[in-house]
């Protein structure tokens, strides 16, 4: 599915223009640049397509997850309810704070289960972040209620699933910060890059400083006559970014379409074989960039799998997933941390460390265990698309 399957003469262009102009940072250097600021016009294109107010490019998506919390004032001892079923850097980026990870089941549709994560507020807790998961939303309409009955912000890691949407509004715009990743496996990808959105005036200006020392930033003054608002770090995207960003922000659609598109096909060509599907809570704002199937057992999900890799398209089994699967995580369980501070592992601010054992998340277990996914490129020739269901439709006679 990563966005470099579209790249053509227009990103070398915009990326020789850079080049060719010798001005590589995204701040300063007024005189010679001309007026071109290729990563302010990626972030106000962002901002138009996603209808945020604001939005900030960051070095990384795990930067668009750990900013907004340094933002927001997460310290040492609060607690960020999220999934068990995410990317690491979901994690990472609370640890970084020296604060608490705690995380819920998942449900059907692979994202943060909302009874789960109401289970899990405490008086400690000061965000719940549901993660949309394979380019799917997680149920926005409970968090959001959830939010509004405890007084707590919901936050969204929108990192795999950037121009998604929920009931017409887009993934990542329905809380107080969304995050996106452009790292090389998505669909919009700048090699190495990630965004955050907002519509709160106050935060936005907070990441703003942070991402970069703490600079009030000007276009009239020299960075070393700026003034700086705070202490920061340095997670700036560069020029070059920002040049393959706005490339790639005009193909955006065109990516989601063509996996929708495939996605369809697909389905539609397996309609009867039984075989069910994660359930969305909006399936027609998906990217389509993977396929998930639920089978009734663990040991059906084994058949499915070897007759499909047999028929020449392998699938994984979603609970072996190590990428994306707590359970596998023994550096979390560890806390294997190369900072003298291990806070919150050991630390006069965190009564009750979760231990993150794989027994935790029984029933992410059972859900993830008869779970199998199958990936999708934007750009697949019929032939591909035809094993795919070829093999699709040998798992479910194995296993139904």
């Amino acid at each position: 599915m990563p966005g470099s399957e579209l790249f053509d003469h227009l990103e070398i262009e915009a990326v020789a223009d850079v080049l060719k102009r010798k001005v590589i940072h995204r701040y300063a250097y007024h005189e010679v640049r001309e007026g071109n600021y290729r990563v302010d016009e990626f972030e106000a294109k962002v901002a138009e397509l996603s209808g945020a107010k604001h939005c900030l490019a960051v070095s990384s998506g795990t930067a668009a997850l750990y900013v907004p919390f340094k933002a927001m004032g997460i310290c040492p001892g609060d607690e960020i309810i999220t999934s068990s079923f995410t990317f690491i850097a979901t994690v990472e980026a609370i640890l970084e704070c020296g604060a608490v990870p705690i995380l819920g089941d998942v449900d059907e549709s692979l994202n943060l289960s909302p009874e789960s994560a109401e289970d899990l507020i405490t008086e400690h807790t000061k965000a719940i972040m549901p993660v949309h998961m394979f380019g799917a939303a997680a149920d926005m309409d409970a968090f959001r209620a959830l939010g509004a009955k405890y007084g707590i912000p919901v936050v969204e890691d929108a990192c795999q699933a950037m121009g998604g949407t929920y009931n017409g509004k887009a993934l990542g715009t329905m809380g107080l910060w969304g995050s996106y990743s452009l790292d090389p496996n998505k669909l919009l990808t700048v090699g190495e890059g990630g965004l955050i959105v907002t519509d709160d005036d106050e935060l936005y200006n907070r990441m703003e400083y942070y991402h970069d020392h703490g600079h009030i930033h000007s276009k009239i003054l020299d960075r070393g006559a700026e003034g700086k608002a705070c202490l920061g770090f340095n997670f700036r995207m560069s020029e070059l970014q920002g040049a393959l960003g706005l490339v790639q922000a005009a193909k955006m659609q065109q990516a989601i379409s063509m996996t929708r598109k495939t996605k369809a096909t697909i389905l539609d060509a397996v309609k009867k074989t039984g075989l069910e599907l994660r359930d969305l809570p909006d399936r027609e704002g998906e990217i389509a960039t993977q396929i998930v199937f639920l089978l009734p057992t663990p040991e059906k999900a084994v058949l499915f799998q070897k007759a499909a890799k047999e028929a020449g398209a392998g699938c994984s089994i979603l609970s072996g997933n190590t990428w994306h699967y707590a359970k596998h995580w023994t550096t979390l369980r560890e806390g294997a941390m190369y900072s003298r501070n291990r806070c919150p592992y050991d630390c006069p601010y965190v009564e009750d460390m979760p231990l993150y054992r794989p027994l935790e998340w029984e029933r992410t277990e059972k859900i993830l265990s008869r779970a199998v996914m199958f990936g999708l490129n934007i750009v697949m020739d019929d032939a591909r698309v035809e094993k795919m269901i070829t093999a699709i439709k040998a798992g479910a006679k194995a296993a139904l």
